[in-house]
């Protein structure tokens, strides 16, 4: 090999080691850079079903009445109030706190609806005191006139408190926020405008005759694939108008027994069409109502329906994904 043939040979070698200094790191970076991440979860992702995105139904031990938390990540919705005394026990007549000491356990400090199915006081005793206590931001009712005191309160507190109301009946749906809506399938628009004809009545000959159970807001909440069916105290003749219109669209996972679990509620009829799996019932120790009936709990054990009771398992708790559930009692 001749002496300038070496020096070409040596040459190239030191320019290919020059080439391999510069390009390995270059190669090292590109392929840092290329790697895909399958993690969604930032603040761009979507908030559905099976996407970390949960919901918390709460039926609080309040005793003889109702009340329903509802927190779905984006708003906290309260549903009736349950009762400003204690109407049976040893405490009878003392002053409900039961729903102040839940709400404030929980650290709620903001509700955006509060739902009130109808002005009964087990079901709206507290409402008054819930809008000038906690930061309420939209009152939803069924917009019927009522003489009920704790129902003025009510409405006296939320226009003192610049509170937003609105009025529902059956076909209005109710955004909850992360994907979970309540659409109203009761009152109808004709129940509303006959009993606000007849609480308007001056006459003595046509003192109201009204079933305010019957004036109750009915829903079915729905997240993804989970449904569940509330009833406020609906009796037999309002199940009956909602399989009429309804039918199939009614089925549910669980379903919040009507009345306390009254016999007045909760036909065979009407559980055979809604098919839950669980129904929840919030009802007083040794409530004077006998509340759950024994035939309505019978049904429910024919028709292979698990129940849960606030007198006996205390706050009902259930969690939904959008694709499965859970259920529990606090005891």
């Amino acid at each position: 090999m001749s002496k300038i043939n070496a020096e070409v040979i040596l040459m190239l070698k030191k320019i290919a080691c020059i080439l391999f200094l510069l390009i390995v790191p270059f190669m090292l970076v590109v392929s840092g850079c290329g790697k895909v991440s399958s993690d969604t979860s930032g603040p761009d992702a979507a908030a559905a079903p099976g996407n970390g995105s949960k919901l918390n139904v709460q039926m609080l031990d309040v005793d003889q009445g109702d009340a329903i938390l509802i927190r779905t990540g984006e708003q906290t919705i309260l549903i009736d109030t349950g009762d400003d005394k204690i109407r049976a026990g040893k405490h009878k007549g003392e002053n409900n706190n039961r729903l102040f000491e839940a709400l404030d356990s929980l650290g709620i400090t903001h509700i955006d609806k509060l739902i009130i199915t109808h002005a009964h006081n087990d079901h709206m005793g507290l409402a008054a005191k819930v809008i000038k206590r906690y930061d309420v931001a939209e009152l939803v009712y069924n917009g019927i006139p009522s003489a009920n005191k704790g129902f003025r309160n009510m409405l006296t507190a939320a226009n003192n408190k610049g509170v937003k109301k609105s009025k529902v009946k059956a076909g209005d749906v109710l955004d909850f926020g992360n994907d979970v809506s309540f659409k109203v399938l009761s009152p109808s628009l004709k129940l509303v405008e006959e009993d606000t004809k007849q609480q308007g009545s001056s006459s003595a000959d046509e003192a109201p005759k009204i079933n305010v159970n019957n004036e109750s807001i009915v829903g079915r909440l729905t997240f993804g694939d989970f449904s569940m069916l509330l009833t406020g105290d609906a009796e037999k003749e309002i199940e009956q108008e909602l399989l009429q219109e309804y039918g199939n669209e009614l089925t549910c996972k669980v379903y919040k027994v009507s009345h306390h679990g009254s016999k007045t509620s909760s036909s065979k009829e009407f559980l055979q069409a809604i098919k839950p799996e669980l129904a929840i019932i919030s009802c007083g120790v040794d409530n004077q109502y006998g509340h759950p009936h024994k035939i309505t709990m019978k049904k429910f054990a024919t028709l292979g329906i698990k129940a849960l009771e606030t007198d006996l398992n205390g706050t009902i708790t259930i969690e939904s994904d959008g694709v499965s559930y859970s259920a529990r009692g606090e005891r």
